[in-house]
């Protein structure tokens, strides 16, 4: 998945103006900003990776960038388990596949740091985000009822089988080829697909 202009790596607290904004334009119910600072800096237990769209560009002051972060995701690792925390695109992005490469590196990410299988919650509402989870392997295994404090919304619980197991391992690296490709046609055109 190295041969985009993609680049997963840690979060750092001085891209919390950044994913906030992202934060803020996608989730009716943002995080504060010190929860991020106080993950980032302060929970053993989190790994939280920014996706930086690598490549020249001209930022919203005027001002020359070679990147920029496009998406964020970070995940709790509690014994064999990775339980996705947040995992965001920014809406201008959207769309296109980088929240399924973004997802896809980031269960490389869980398994290498241990991980057995991926858990999660999502709205029931949110169909978008449950058919890429599905699409990647995870499957409903119950419901927490009124999980939402915004509007009370249900969220369904959703994890993966073993990160390690042939199959898993086998869908997501055709998944990663297929959006790869994709990735490539949209952000790299006119090259030859390796």
């Amino acid at each position: 998945m190295n041969d985009l202009p993609l680049e997963l790596r840690p979060l750092r607290v001085d891209d919390l103006p950044e994913l906030m904004a992202i934060e803020r334009a996608v989730f009716p119910l943002p995080w504060p900003v010190s929860a991020y600072r106080s993950e980032i800096e302060r929970n053993p237990h989190g790994v939280y990776y920014g996706m930086d769209l690598l490549g020249d560009a001209i930022d919203a002051a005027g001002a020359a960038q070679s990147r920029r972060l496009v998406g964020y995701a970070g995940f709790w690792v509690l014994g064999d388990e990775a339980h996705l925390m947040t995992i965001a695109v920014a809406p201008n992005w959207q769309g296109h596949g980088l929240g399924e490469w973004l997802l896809l590196a980031l269960m490389d990410e869980m398994e290498a740091q241990g991980a057995r299988i991926t858990t999660l919650e999502v709205r029931i509402s949110n169909a978008k985000a449950r058919a890429l989870y599905e699409h990647l392997g995870f499957q409903e295994e119950g419901r927490r009822h009124r999980y939402y404090s915004d509007n009370g919304e249900d969220a369904l619980i959703m994890s993966t089988s073993d990160l390690g197991s042939p199959a898993m391992q086998a869908l997501r690296k055709e998944h990663q080829r297929q959006v790869c490709q994709r990735l490539r046609a949209w952000l790299c055109p006119g090259t030859a697909p390796p």
